[in-house]
This record gives C-alpha cells, sequence and structure tokens, in this order.
C-alpha cells in the first residue's frame, strides 16, 4: 500500500528509480552495443572464468553412448562498458537482469548429446567493477564412450570440453577455474562419483564406478553355486537315468540366468564383459556334462544289449596261444578297453575338464575385479 500511496503522490521511490536510471544510463542503445566484446581496447582479450559443480547423476546409457547429470556452470567476467559509481545511486552496488540484455560469452560444450551444443544462461548479475556472473542450471547430456571389459566392477571416465565456437581464444580466454562434486557422492542407485576434474585442455573429466552389490547377488553367487552341482553331477552312478536330466536341468537353469542377464548387459560389440566369459564358462562345463553323460549311457545300453557267450569266450582263449596268454602288454590293452568300456576315464576326464572351466571364470571375475581400480585417463 506504501507503494502505491508514493505513485499516487507523485512521489518515485528513490532507490528504485536510481536502478531504473542506472539500468537506463548503462544499457541505453546509443552508448551500449551488447554485440560488441565488453573491451574498450578491442586488442584485449575476455578472460571468462568457469566453475563446474556436479550435483548428481541421472543415467549413463551406455548402449547409446551417453552420460547425463544434474550440473551448475558458474561464468564470470568483466564489463568495461557496465561499470559505475556506486555514490552516484544512492550506493547500488549490483543489479540483475536478463542476458539478453548484455554481452554474454557464447560458452559451447563440445560433446554434447543436444540439438545445440551452446548453454543457455540465466538472469546475470551486473557488479559496480563491471564483474558480471551468470550461472547455468539444469541437465548436462555428454557423449561418452564406456569399456565394458571389467563389468560389473567397472569404471567409466566420461569427458567434455568447455570452449567458445565463436571468438578465439585471443579475443574470449575461457579457463576453467574449479570443478567439485555436491551432495552425496551415491546419489545414483547405480553408479557412484568418484572424482571430477580439469586439465589444460579446458576438459571435464568424470570418474564413475558401477555399484556391483546388486550383480554379484543375483548372478555370481547362484552361479557358482551352480558349478558346484555341475561337478557334483559326475559323481552320479552311470547306472543312474536321472543322470542325463539332472545335466539338463542345470544347463536350462544356466540360459535361465542368460536371459535375465541380457538386460543387464552393456550392449556393445568393441570387448565382451568380464561377467560375459564368466556365464559362458559355466555354460561349456555344463554341456561337457551333458556330453559326458550322454555318452556312459549310449556305451552301457549297447554293452548290455551285445552280450558274449560263454562258449564264446572260451573258443577265444582257446584259439589264444600260449605264449601271449601271459603277455603283459595284451593285459594292458584289455584293462584301457574296460575302463574305456565303463566310462570310467571318460567321466574322469570330464570331471578335470569342467572343473579348470570353472576355475577360469572364477579367475576371470577375480581378475576383473581385482585390476579395476580407477579410471584411466588419457595423457
Amino acid at each position: 500500500m506504501s507503494w502505491y500511496l508514493l505513485i499516487l503522490l507523485g512521489i518515485r521511490p528513490i532507490l528504485s528509480v536510481n536502478e531504473v536510471d542506472l539500468k537506463r544510463n548503462l544499457l541505453d542503445p546509443s552508448v551500449f552495443d551488447k554485440t560488441v566484446r565488453p573491451r574498450i581496447n578491442t586488442s584485449h582479450t575476455v578472460n571468462v572464468q568457469i566453475g563446474v559443480t556436479s550435483v548428481f547423476v541421472t543415467d549413463l546409457d551406455e548402449k547409446g553412448s551417453s552420460f547425463s547429470q544434474a550440473c551448475n556452470l558458474h561464468l564470470s567476467w568483466t564489463d568495461e562498458f557496465l561499470t559505475w559509481n556506486t555514490s552516484d545511486y544512492d550506493g547500488v552496488q549490483s543489479f540483475v537482469i536478463d542476458p539478453s540484455f548484455v554481452w554474454t560469452p557464447d560458452l559451447t560444450v563440445f560433446g554434447r548429446v543436444a540439438t545445440t551444443q551452446e548453454v543457455g544462461l540465466s538472469r546475470v548479475r551486473v557488479r559496480s567493477n563491471g564483474l558480471v556472473s551468470a550461472i547455468f542450471n539444469g541437465l548436462l547430456t555428454t557423449h561418452c564412450n564406456t569399456d565394458p571389459t571389467n563389468f560389473p566392477y567397472d569404471y567409466q571416465l566420461c569427458k567434455f570440453r568447455l570452449a567458445s565456437q565463436v571468438y578465439s581464444p585471443s579475443e574470449v580466454a575461457m579457463e576453467i577455474t574449479s570443478t567439485k562434486l555436491f551432495g552425496s557422492s551415491e546419489s545414483n542407485p547405480n553408479w557412484n562419483r568418484v572424482y571430477i576434474r580439469f586439465n589444460h585442455k579446458q576438459e571435464v573429466h568424470f570418474c564413475l564406478q558401477r555399484k556391483s552389490l546388486y550383480l554379484s547377488t543375483l548372478y555370481i553367487a547362484p552361479t557358482t553355486m551352480q558349478a558346484v552341482l555341475v561337478l557334483v553331477s559326475f559323481l552320479v552312478p552311470n547306472e543312474a537315468g536321472e543322470k542325463i536330466s539332472f545335466g539338463m536341468s542345470l544347463f536350462l537353469s544356466f540360459m535361465v540366468f542368460l536371459l535375465q542377464l541380457y538386460d543387464n548387459l552393456p550392449q556393445v560389440s568393441t570387448v565382451i564383459p568380464a561377467l560375459e566369459i564368466y556365464f559362458m564358462l559355466h555354460m561349456v562345463s555344463g554341456v561337457i556334462s551333458i556330453i559326458v553323460s550322454s555318452s556312459t549311457a549310449y556305451v552301457m545300453r549297447n554293452t548290455n544289449q551285445s552280450p558274449q557267450s560263454t562258449e564264446t569266450k572260451v573258443k577265444d582263449e582257446s584259439m589264444v596261444p600260449e605264449h601271449n596268454k601271459d603277455n603283459p602288454n595284451r593285459e594292458a590293452k584289455k584293462g584301457v578297453r574296460r575302463c574305456l568300456r565303463s566310462m570310467t576315464f571318460i567321466n574322469r576326464l570330464g570331471f578335470v575338464i569342467s572343473l579348470i572351466l570353472i576355475l577360469a571364470a572364477n579367475i576371470v571375475i577375480l581378475n576383473a575385479r581385482m585390476i579395476s581400480r580407477n579410471c584411466e585417463e588419457s595423457p
């Protein structure tokens, strides 16, 4: 009510009017051109300082090679045309104005996944010494090449570059002065933010660590239990008819886990993830178990259906010369044939091969866990 009363009485509020007069005097089109670089001497460079703050990670799309995060970009530069004496305007130190009324740098995010790579700034604050500051708050989606070699214990390095697309470095020099992580690094359920850094090339590097607890509990632990059952299948007697069905059940369970894993595996063709190699080795051990069981059943069935008569055996023995009856080599060959016929040797060989494959699978996943320590930055 007091403001309206002052207006009706013809009395203008001093502070508001002073700020209005300040903006009118500074931004008068006859003396100010927002398209001109804010330097009285045109040979001087406009230095723009940039601070990058990562608020939280929203998504890392490995199939689409894109990284999305909520990000704040703080920009500041000096405009030599926007200075005033505070005593002439009743102590007005600064004012806020829309960026369309003043000169702003064309901050470009090289590697941004958007229709335009230029960043739109919010309202700017102008201070009496000519210092202008602006902020970008929003979702920033950039291109990110991922390396799922050590999946699910992998680290991913995503980076983009900040620069001017229109001005040359001698005209507008952009410099990243600070980077920091805001809030908790565990804000995303699938990724941890390890660090954020910048280099002399004006590149911002984000290091992300995948959270592996969910995948380890859902896939690795049950697969290890099934691997034990694959080895146990070799201990089932060859005469048991359930040996083949037992092996088939184990193999089908591997297939079910593989179908479930399809939605979680990075769908890239450059490398094979460690978890996929882990599954394939376990599946091969299951296939070997089925092959050994089928071969055993086949040999035992043929042996039972074609027995040799006692007369034939006696006749065969009588036809053998006396000097060959006690031949140790002949006895050894008969022992080998007897061992192969009973499939004991094949069963033990299958057990050893499956054990080697299972150990190799665990070595692959342990190696991925051990060597994946941090992001690998290119020089």
